[in-house]
């Protein structure tokens, strides 16, 4: 796994992941991930930033992880190393991510944007 995360508590079912970069070659700038232990006790990420043990550990103390999801076309990097470590939770991702993340390895459970709208993938809140 790669060099440690920083990571914040914003809640006691909120943690965010911050990892520094340099986009260009000269421009700071920075990703995060996010994970959230629903009502349900179980975790859903928000996955850009790699997956270190700091990260891990972290997210391990929320609870069972069962969505990983690529929020867009953009950050997506890291979605094969979440779902290595967790295996059995569902990947989410976007239309544009489908066959990009195919030819990696990795078939998607779900697509926003190629899925019929009212698709429904588990961690939806219901009245």
């Amino acid at each position: 796994m790669a060099t440690e995360n920083l990571h914040d508590l914003v809640t006691p079912d909120i943690t965010t992941f911050s990892k520094p970069f340099v986009r260009f070659g000269i421009l700071p700038w920075g990703r995060r991930s996010t994970a959230i232990r629903l009502s349900t006790g179980d975790v859903w990420v928000l996955s850009s930033t790699p997956l270190t043990h700091d990260t891990k550990a972290a997210i391990d103390k929320l609870g069972p992880v069962k969505w990983i999801m690529g929020p867009d076309a953009v950050h997506h990097m890291f979605l094969g190393q979440f779902k290595a470590v967790y295996p059995e939770a569902k990947v989410i991702g976007v239309e544009a991510l489908v066959a990009k993340k195919r030819d990696e390895g990795l078939d998607l459970d779900g697509a926003y944007g190629a899925d019929a709208p009212s698709t429904k993938y588990g961690f939806e809140y219901a009245d």
